[in-house]
């Protein structure tokens, strides 16, 4: 299916890139995040989709999907040791994220270097899915 041409939405040739930001959760389960992990499979599925309408136009969709970030909003997580020790074990790698850890991955999704990629997610997750 083709976007209309209209006023509202004109690409007038352009190409370019769509970059949703998911969770490792919306590949695995985890306890007490059922709501959470529904809404970023849903994330996924609409990336999908939207690869599909929109690929014909240049334009590629694709997802980060990171494990853990340290932020401001993640902050009270790491505040109970029982639970980073848990984050730790299902971390390959024995650390949780960071910002930076995020900024590659959207580099290169932002890029001619990802051309040829859409409809697909990238994994920034330590391992955690390697299981």
């Amino acid at each position: 299916m083709r976007l209309p041409q209209t006023p509202s939405f004109r690409l007038d040739g352009k190409r370019g890139s769509l970059i949703n930001i998911s969770s490792q959760l919306a590949h695995v389960g985890a306890t007490d995040r059922a709501v959470y992990c529904a809404t970023k499979h849903a994330v996924e599925g609409f990336t999908k989709a939207m690869a599909i309408e929109w690929g014909p136009l240049g334009i590629r969709v694709n997802t980060i999907c990171p494990t853990f970030i340290r932020t401001a909003l993640t902050e009270t997580t790491f505040q109970n040791p029982d639970r980073v020790a848990w984050l730790t074990e299902k971390i390959k790698l024995g650390r949780v994220g960071e910002v930076t850890d995020i900024m590659g991955p959207v580099v290169y999704l932002a890029s001619e270097a990802s051309a040829l990629m859409t409809g697909t997610h990238l994994l920034i997750d330590g391992g955690w899915t390697a299981d």
